[in-house]
């Protein structure tokens, strides 16, 4: 079972909760006894339920005759798994009932490594590289329990991602892909995690427009590899936009602005985006690509 397929859920009877793990079957149960059979409202339930999972609603409501409901959820991930099971979405006492949980659900707690209670369920777990090429878009778990999606690979183990939890962005340095099972025990699909773990990261907040990408490039990115002249235009693009977004800053003194100016005229003929687009297009600056093209040739291949 995925963790996304697991539906939390809190029985409120008469002011006690009591927290258990269903799967859709389980709910399913319970919706029509809440219900009475009424198909509008079944219908109905499953849609709040599934509002959950789409983020529309924190928690959907069943109400029973006798003062009792049950609130539930489907679970998003890990972090949120690990807080329910200690007991951050209830008000007041509560317990875990495991007997009223669905075998899947704690078959699913034991590849997370987690006993009902939020603990760790193994004292030691064995941690297996995975070679793996990161791209951008993709979504990594982390073994912290959180999820990160990538938003950019600056370099094979430098990652810039944001949390799905908190939108914060992040540099990830060392990022590397392991699978994870109990020390001692036969690998397979009921008992392995997969996922990341990092040497460490570099948070940057949740503000996007507040970063400076080509600092970042700079930084921890590789450099840029010229094969060819599209290769060679992107890069004088890039150069070029670093030195006019300088010159457009505002709040930087004027003599700083003045010498990105200058830069620009004494490097590409000219400080404006227009001019240099066309005279970039017509190639006037392909000749740097040639020169060194013509450099090689020249002096042969390196010993």
């Amino acid at each position: 079972m995925k963790l996304e397929d697991m539906i939390m859920a809190v029985e409120n009877r008469k002011g006690t909760e009591t927290n258990f793990l269903t799967n859709m079957w389980g709910y399913m149960e319970m919706a029509v006894k809440a219900c009475d059979d009424s198909a509008i409202d079944l219908a109905d339930a499953v849609e709040a339920l599934y509002g959950t999972k789409a983020g529309k609603a924190d928690w959907s409501d069943l109400y029973f005759v006798g003062n009792r409901s049950i609130h539930a959820a489907f679970c998003t991930g890990e972090a949120q798994l690990r807080g329910f099971l200690a007991g951050n979405f209830n008000n007041g006492g509560w317990s875990f009932d495991e007997e009223r949980c669905a075998k899947d659900c704690l078959d699913a707690l034991r590849i997370y490594n987690l006993k009902p209670d939020g603990q760790p369920q193994f004292p030691y777990l064995h941690y297996e590289r995975v070679e793996h090429t990161f791209h951008a878009g993709e979504v990594l778990h982390n073994m912290n329990g959180n999820d990160y999606r990538v938003l950019a690979a600056l370099s094979p183990d430098d990652l810039l991602v944001m949390s799905l939890t908190d939108s914060q962005l992040i540099v990830g340095r060392g990022v590397k892909l392991y699978e994870r099972y109990p020390k001692g025990e036969r690998p397979d699909s009921d008992s392995m995690v997969t996922g990341i773990e990092w040497d460490h990261g570099v948070y940057l907040g949740q503000d996007i427009t507040r970063i400076d990408f080509d600092i970042l490039k700079q930084e921890y990115g590789k450099p840029d590899k010229v094969e060819n002249v599209s290769d060679l235009r992107d890069k004088t693009r890039r150069n070029f936009w670093m030195q006019k977004n300088v010159e457009q800053k505002e709040g930087l003194p004027d003599r700083v602005r003045n010498a990105a100016r200058d830069c620009l005229e004494n490097t590409f003929g000219t400080s404006e985006p227009e001019v240099f687009d066309r005279m970039l297009d017509n190639g006037m600056y392909d000749g740097m690509y040639h020169a060194r093209e013509e450099q090689k040739q020249i002096s042969g291949k390196s010993r």
